[in-house]
């Protein structure tokens, strides 16, 4: 399996499948934007594992978890189970090939946590390959799809984690309010100081109706092209850089 991988302070990914995504930025400040610390032996909903990454980031902040990953992609699965053998964590893992739809019918669990980097980019070319446009585009995961199947299996008090670009973020909000689902914490990332909008929403998304979400913002980049304190801040616990 070890081809193409990213090592992280307790665990490594390997990668080597060129039709699962490869760990991104976007994925590893979602997976420490979640807040899972205080959760005692509670359930997690991983969907489109890809490698696993958020899984294992969030097996490192709490033992007691317990994980089913799902997947469209054979091959995602497979990566994903290699990735948990080797790591160091003790919590239950399930990995299952499957879409949301199908987890959705049969399953009778519900969740403490569910999280989801989606499939991005709906009004943009679609490329030659099927199953990267799987992963590019929300033809078998449609934000509304998303956020219906979160809403049947997220227990009262949990927590949806997800990022959404820029550009997607107001058809992703559209489809939250028209599922009765609000956001209870936001995340705006900047990729630079010299930038004046976010590139990225990080989101904390549940039932319950709050009167005001807590907003806060990330910047990755100082002027001069140096991570920012606060980046490495947020991402110390996994980023072998961030000291």
């Amino acid at each position: 399996m070890p081809k193409d991988y990213s090592a992280f302070k307790q665990f490594t990914i390997y990668q080597p499948f060129d039709d699962v995504m490869k760990v991104s930025t976007d994925s590893v400040l979602l997976g420490c934007f979640a807040d899972v610390e205080k959760l005692e032996n509670g359930k997690a909903l991983d969907i489109g594992c890809g490698t696993g990454l958020l899984s294992l980031m969030l097996a490192q902040k709490n033992p007691s978890l317990e994980f089913i990953l799902i997947d469209i992609n054979p091959n995602a699965c497979k990566n994903a189970e290699y990735n948990i053998y080797n790591s160091p964590f003790k919590n239950s893992f399930s990995v299952i090939l499957t879409s949301l739809k199908n987890f959705l019918e049969k399953t009778k669990d519900t969740f403490d946590v569910i999280i989801c980097n989606p499939p991005y980019f709906s009004n943009s070319l679609k490329s030659s390959s099927f199953t990267k446009n799987l992963y590019r585009h929300q033809e078998e995961l449609s934000y509304e799809d998303l956020i219906y199947g979160v809403k049947k299996l997220l227990k009262e008090q949990g927590s949806f984690y997800v990022c959404i670009p820029f550009n997607e973020y107001n058809a992703f909000i559209e489809k939250c309010r028209e599922q009765n689902m609000f956001i209870h914490r936001m995340m705006m990332v900047f990729s630079s100081s010299t930038k004046s909008q976010p590139y990225l929403f990080l989101l904390d998304i549940r039932k319950e109706k709050v009167n005001e979400e807590e907003v806060t913002s990330l910047t990755i980049q100082d002027k001069n092209g140096q991570f920012t304190e606060d980046y490495l801040n947020f991402t110390h616990s996994f980023y072998i850089f961030a000291k």
